[in-house]
């Protein structure tokens, strides 16, 4: 018995919490369906609660309409910089580097927001430096943002980080 309550203790804490719909609040994170997203709007109404949410990893819009019991889990949400050192056109995937310089990605993919995946194609292809932004969350990654600088300039990651907002 002992064994089989440490192993759910254990996947709680990699999943987040469960809390009730009627004690989420703005800009909380919570899983819809297997997806993480962000709440931007909510209200009760007889006994319901409906949400408005955005998808965290594509950007995209849901609403839902549930009883103000039901249990949603709280995922853990964490964001990380890369330098984009490559771009396969093959498959989009793309190449980046963490800003400790300390390991390389290259399971990640250009973005479907064509902003994000305009920016960073232009900016590697004009050769200067791109830093990118990745949000994970419920074992998904996805490009949040993205920023362009001239390859020589003096701004490191961490001058970005601090002073950008990522």
């Amino acid at each position: 018995m002992t064994e089989s309550s440490d192993a759910g203790a254990s996947m709680a804490s990699k999943i987040g919490n469960l809390r009730l719909a009627s004690d989420i609040d703005f800009n909380d994170h919570i899983d819809l369906s297997g997806k993480p997203c962000r709440v931007i709007d909510l209200y009760t109404k007889r006994g319901l609660c409906h949400l408005h949410t955005i998808n965290i990893l594509t950007g995209y819009f849901v609403r839902r309409i549930v009883p103000i019991s039901t249990e949603f889990v709280i995922p853990d949400v964490s964001r990380d910089l890369y330098q984009l050192t490559g771009i396969s056109y093959k498959d989009d995937s793309i190449t980046l580097l963490h800003h400790s310089g300390a390991y390389t990605r290259d399971d990640i993919f250009l973005p479907e927001n064509e902003n994000l995946r305009t920016m960073m194609v232009d900016g590697f292809n004009d050769d200067k430096r791109v830093i990118v932004g990745i949000v994970t969350s419920l074992g998904q990654d996805a490009v949040y943002a993205v920023d362009v600088y001239q390859a020589g300039s003096a701004n490191d990651i961490d001058f970005v980080a601090k002073n950008v907002g990522f």
